[in-house]
Formats: C-alpha cells, structure tokens, sequence
C-alpha cells in the first residue's frame, strides 16, 4: 500500500538530508583549518601594522623630548651648552643601570 502525495512528502521532509549534513561537515572543517592556520596570521599581520603606527606616532614624540630636555638645562644652568649634554648624560646613564638591573638572564 502506498503512502499519499501528501503523507510521502511529510515523511521525506522529516528525514535528515545526506546533502546539507555533507556539506555542514565540509563547511565546518574548512572554518576549523582556516581559524588555525590564517587566524594566527591575521593576528600577527595586526599586531606589526600596530607597533608600526605606534612607532610612527612615538618616536617623533621622543626627539621632541629630548631636545626640549636640552633646551630647559641650557636655559636652567649656568655655562655653555656642555653642561646640558653632562646632566642628559648622567640621567641617561642613571636610566640605563636602572634598566639593566632590571633586566632578565
């Protein structure tokens, strides 16, 4: 005995379809091997454009500083402009030991 149009097609809509199961596989696996290999990828690419833009924006930054800090000893001591470049190298050296204490075998 055969089922009715209607009921056959009630029944072959209930059952799972080998086709969307096969290609959620597919899907799934291509997003598990992509998040793997250019995930990472992604993540190092955005972390060197932002350290580049960083770097950009620092170190003019930087250079302003410093010729400023030359510029207020010259003005703040007595003497010629050697005894700016004598005190920004003793704060520099006084940084660097600082540092290098710090620092990790």
């Amino acid at each position: 005995m055969s089922l009715p149009d209607d009921d056959r097609l009630a029944a072959e809509r209930t059952e799972p379809d080998w086709t969307d199961q096969v290609t959620d596989l597919i899907v799934d696996s291509v997003d598990k091997v992509r998040a793997k290999t250019t995930g990472p990828l992604l993540d190092f690419s955005r972390a060197g454009v932002l350290a580049l833009v960083a770097l950009i924006i620092l170190l003019p930054i930087v250079v302003m500083v410093i010729v400023g800090m030359v510029r207020f000893f010259n003005w703040l001591l007595p003497g010629g402009i050697w005894v700016s470049y004598v005190v920004m190298s003793v704060i520099f050296l006084i940084l660097g030991g600082v540092l290098w204490k710090q620092r990790k075998d």
